[in-house]
């Protein structure tokens, strides 16, 4: 007599022998991919990726609810693998989520759908660098700090500092379009990328011109800038780099308000003055949060400044001309050095005792408007926040605006209530309560609702608002036009899919 089918034998078996049933069929067929090593299954599988650093990931797994329901992992080596990988997925109709350094806070990097992680660790190579026209060639799972160190080596700067520089992977930061400390002069990472290479989920390898924003049609190397790996797998980014600044200056400021912080930064920016960095702090920011790392005293309004480069007299210039500006709205002069110990800590914030941990809720809502609104946007979402829960959670909000263009910035608040409630039903929505009064409130003042974290799972829920109806239309033909079996990152970007969370 025949053997029983594996089809048979798996609907013989309880669910959770059948899901891993399946988990190990699928891992047999992707090990022929990519190598018995670079396959896990199952339990391992989720251990391994547990999800990205937002709250959400922290408070489902505290509630033995884990966001990560990935059946299997993969860690590819090179593009061909990524390419063999997802067209297999695309024909099973298997979902994808691919992960990078993990470092994102809005849930993106959780296969919250099951299916498939594809770890991008395995492929962390510097292809090239051009020391002639400053740029680099980089694949996507190589460490932000990794690679500054690389560089910094030869003179050179990636110039791309996230607060998470030391968990980030490159291709973390081009999915969520991130921005680093230093943006204000050299701008978010779309500004970075001059060129990509993708893998589209049939699997086609796609080689984009090599610079960036010239006439050869639609800016398509954008398009995956920020799609958060639901349009594409990047494999490999080319940047730009910069020499190491010779001089680095510093400038501290005391204001009397926010808004006469904020009218001395937009003259800064509109006047064409470079620094690297500009962050203004509100009252209770300045107190409660730059207070704890430099232990200055502050009691106000407190900007921190810092202008660098190659030329020193060019330096000294903008720094002359910034405190001509700052002087005319009332700003009173601290000691630089205080703006250097903010240098010196600047990641501390990011570690104990300084970075919120469970039992409390914390999350950032970084939006971003014009001059003309950004005022009212900071007015408008801190009310909002301090509305909208009861003063027994002890919520705190200390705001800060890190990010400058020449049309506008972004505020940062800081939102942390000291203990969540008991259950997880309870704990989500008094968090998705905050989410939901700050986002509102920012999209009805004026402001895009995300800076430079991306959107993941935290903000997807509010895309159509911020898009209207026909703008989610056409992103939603962009998805089916370039992944029609929608296997890529499901759930995410507030997009349709075919598969239950």
């Amino acid at each position: 007599m025949g053997g029983m089918s594996d089809d048979r034998r798996e609907a013989m078996l309880p669910s959770a022998e059948r899901s891993e049933f399946a988990a190990r069929e699928l891992a047999a067929e992707l090990v022929e991919i990519v190598g018995r090593d670079q396959v896990r299954v199952g339990a391992e599988a989720r251990q391994r990726y547990p999800g990205d650093m937002s709250w959400l990931t922290y408070i489902h797994a505290a509630h033995g609810r884990p966001l990560a329901q990935q059946d299997v992992a993969v860690t590819p080596r090179t593009r061909e693998q990524v390419a063999a990988v997802l067209k297999f997925a695309s024909r099973k109709g298997i979902p994808v989520t691919p992960v990078g350094g993990g470092s994102g806070v809005q849930g993106a990097a959780n296969a919250d759908r099951g299916g498939l992680v594809i770890d991008l660790g395995g492929m962390r190579r510097l292809r090239h660098v051009d020391p002639v026209s400053l740029t680099c060639t980089v694949e996507p799972g190589m460490n932000v700090a990794e690679l500054e160190g690389v560089l910094n080596a030869q003179g050179l700067s990636f110039t791309h500092y996230p607060a998470s520089a030391e968990w980030a992977s490159v291709g973390g930061c081009v999915a969520a379009r991130g921005s680093g400390v230093l943006s204000t002069k050299h701008g978010t990472m779309q500004d970075h990328v001059l060129s990509l290479e993708v893998v589209a989920a049939n699997g086609d390898i796609i080689r984009l011109p090599p610079v960036p924003r010239h006439g050869v049609g639609p800016e398509l190397t954008q398009l995956f800038v920020g799609s958060e790996g639901c349009l594409g797998i990047v494999t490999a980014i080319t940047v730009k780099l910069r020499p190491l600044p010779k001089v680095r200056r510093f400038v501290v400021w005391r204001f009397d308000s926010l808004d006469s912080g904020i009218e001395a930064g937009r003259r800064i920016m509109v006047d064409g003055l470079l620094p690297s960095v500009m962050r203004l702090y509100d009252r209770d920011a300045a107190m409660h949060s730059l207070e704890r790392a430099v232990q200055a005293g502050l009691d106000s309004e407190t900007a921190v400044l810092v202008f660098d480069g190659q030329h020193e007299r060019l330096v000294d210039a903008e720094v002359q001309t910034a405190l001509e500006i700052g002087a005319s709205l009332g700003a009173r002069t601290l000691d630089p050095r205080i703006g250097q110990d903010w240098w010196d800590r600047r990641y501390t914030f990011y570690h104990p005792p300084f970075a919120p941990q469970l039992p409390q809720i914390w999350c950032t809502m970084d939006v971003v408007a014009d001059f003309a609104h950004i005022g009212g946007v900071y007015r408008a979402v801190t009310s909002a926040l301090r509305e909208a829960v009861e003063e027994e959670h002890r919520m705190t909000v200390k705001t800060h605006l890190s990010h400058w263009y020449p049309w506008g910035a972004m505020i940062y608040p800081r939102v942390t209530i000291p203990r969540a409630p008991d259950t997880l039903e309870r704990a989500l929505e008094l968090h998705d309560r905050v989410v939901r009064v700050a986002t509102l409130a920012a999209l009805k003042a004026g402001a895009a609702m995300n800076d430079h974290h991306g959107v993941g799972l935290r903000l997807g829920p509010y895309m159509a608002a911020q898009l209207g109806d026909e703008g989610m239309r056409l992103l939603e033909s962009i998805k089916s036009a370039l992944d029609p079996a929608r296997i890529l990152c499901p759930g995410k970007l507030g997009l349709r899919s075919p598969f239950a969370s």
